[in-house]
């Protein structure tokens, strides 16, 4: 019975993780900000962990808040998705298997993360890539 749990437990591990990007381990940044709360950035964060679990053969490494790096881009994605306020995150990650869009044995670096929302409302992820 332990030997049968035991390959039950293994083969779920590598079907769970075998066609899904995985964003559970990725080392969390996030800067002081004069604009938004550490649970405003957490809840935009978690907003990317759900589309990048979508992301085959990926695994997250860092998902990051710079406050002067989303500054100097905000009022523009605002603006472009009418909306009243924007974050952009940034994310590192490895892709391990095939993707058909990303290269395998690949680090991606200062991938772009573009969240807005109405004052009040909730983020929707809008975009993402190099930007």
């Amino acid at each position: 019975m332990k030997k049968f749990l035991a390959f039950f437990l293994a083969a779920a591990l590598v079907f769970c993780l075998s066609g899904c990007g995985i964003p559970f381990t990725a080392k969390k940044i996030i800067d002081d900000s004069e604009i938004y709360s550490e649970r405003e950035i957490e809840k935009a964060m978690n907003k990317v962990y759900s589309q990048f679990a979508l992301f085959e053969g990926c695994v997250l490494l860092e998902l990051e808040y710079d406050e002067e790096y989303s500054k100097e881009r905000m009022h523009d994605w605002a603006n472009q998705y009418d909306a009243d306020e924007a974050i952009v995150l940034l994310s590192k990650f490895y892709v391990f298997g095939e993707n058909g869009s990303l290269e395998p044995g690949k680090t991606y670096t200062k991938w772009n993360w573009i969240l807005v929302r109405d004052k009040g409302g909730f983020w929707e992820l809008k975009t993402w890539g190099y930007g």
